[in-house]
């Protein structure tokens, strides 16, 4: 079976719903800042120019829907995928099982340690970095694995000057976040300056997730946060306001602006 879009290979898992099945149909992965990554990324892979990586390690990789993405879209590289969680890449792993897709491996690896020497012709890291406190050590091992001339795309929240839309109503959201983002708040400029201090050579940066489209969106989807049933449906109703929003955020209608998306290479 193959993945026909991003996000697709959540289908075959058996825990998958009717109701998610025919909301996926009809707008794809409804979440908005992971469909928002996917946009932003989507941009930089049609604007690159020459031949088609090789090789691609998807740093971070969470649920895997980015790697699966990227072996549908480059049938004839090797695509690996990583994260500490050790859970989610059993999950990955029975997922490729599934699909019966021959171009993904997952495997359990901490950022800050990887074990590769420029091996990689591309390196994707989409809002991992703020969870790794040694963020300088994270993005050094991310470019020790690049080979010469390859090609990264990253992207992460920034410090912000206020409370996301709709704050108060989002403490359970805000409490996971808390936990999880572990490393120091950085301007775009300070984590352009790191990659560069590190290494890397960038060749173009977007300020992505403005207050009143991406951000509005993600803290709309958010305010049913816990995982029931009727917070489900919630979710289902707002999907897609909230994908006209995300739409708006890549038309960069709104000045006022909260992540980074960054790409270039290893020169």
């Amino acid at each position: 079976m193959s993945v026909a879009r991003f996000g697709a290979q959540r289908l075959v898992r058996p825990e998958a719903g009717t109701a998610e099945r025919w909301l996926f149909r009809l707008m794809g992965v409804a979440d908005p800042a992971h469909y928002l990554h996917h946009l932003y990324l989507r941009r930089v892979l049609d604007g690159a120019q020459g031949g088609a990586p090789r090789r691609i390690l998807d740093a971070g990789c969470g649920t895997g829907d980015h790697t699966f993405y990227l072996a549908q879209r480059f049938p004839h590289a090797e695509i690996v995928g990583v994260d500490v969680d050790s859970s989610r890449i059993a999950r990955n792993r029975e997922t490729v099982s599934l699909l019966g897709v021959r171009n993904v491996t997952f495997e359990v690896q901490d950022l800050t340690q990887l074990p590769w020497e420029e091996q990689f012709d591309l390196v994707v890291a989409i809002d991992v970095l703020e969870h790794i406190l040694d963020q300088q050590a994270a993005v050094r091992s991310l470019w020790r694995v690049l080979h010469r001339g390859g090609r990264f795309f990253f992207h992460i929240p920034t410090a912000r000057r206020r409370p996301v839309p709709f704050s108060r109503w989002l403490d359970g959201f805000h409490a996971w976040a808390e936990q999880e983002h572990l490393a120091e708040d950085r301007t775009a400029d300070d984590f352009i300056g790191v990659l560069r201090v590190v290494g890397f050579e960038v060749m173009a940066s977007w300020r992505t997730f403005g207050f009143l489209t991406g951000e509005m969106a993600a803290s709309l989807f958010a305010l049913p946060y816990e995982r029931t049933v009727r917070n489900r449906v919630l979710q289902g109703m707002l999907a897609p306001v909230c994908r006209a929003l995300v739409l708006a955020d890549f038309l960069r209608i709104d000045s006022e602006r909260y992540a980074v998306a960054v790409t270039g290479c290893r020169p």
